[in-house]
């Protein structure tokens, strides 16, 4: 009886394990489109182009869109809570285009990022390293915000 039922669970968990790879292999081959990016050649805009590389993973499939993108920064003084200190708030604006090769359709628009608070030392040095730290943070955030617009305005063309 114990050998049965350890015969049983084990037959269980084989077959319930090959179904949801099987699943998986699915899912893994939906994405049949792949996407050409561009951007300036500045700091920030290289380390944007990087990021969103790696959510787009480049198939071995023909180019079917090119992605043209700029991130921008403004920063501006604000007060802190205490109204003693003067801090620093950096947002990122990504501006997008997105061109389907075959049909010279365009998809553009912008997204803008919540604020980031920078520190408020009186060091010239900590000021840039900490302003430089926001931004490759915002950059990061803008790329995945942006991989998941793109995916849903793909999705819709498709």
């Amino acid at each position: 009886m114990f050998t049965f039922k350890k015969l049983f669970f084990s037959t269980l968990i084989i077959l319930i394990s090959s179904c949801t790879l099987k699943n998986f292999e699915n899912t893994q081959n939906l994405n049949n489109y792949s996407i050409e990016i561009e951007t300036p050649n500045d700091k920030h805009n290289l380390y944007f182009k990087e990021s969103l590389k790696r959510y787009f993973q480049d198939n071995n499939n023909e180019k079917k869109y090119i992605l043209s993108t700029k991130i921008t920064f403004q920063t501006t003084k604000t007060l802190s809570v205490s109204g003693k200190n003067i801090l620093r708030s950096t947002k990122a604006k990504i501006d997008y285009q997105l061109i389907n090769k075959n049909t010279n359709e365009v998809k553009s628009g912008s997204i803008n990022t919540f604020p980031a608070l920078s520190s408020s030392s009186n060091s010239l040095y900590t000021k840039e390293k900490s302003i430089n730290h926001i931004k490759e943070r915002l950059t990061k955030s803008s790329a995945k915000s942006l991989y998941k617009r793109i995916k849903i305005i793909i999705r819709r063309l498709s």
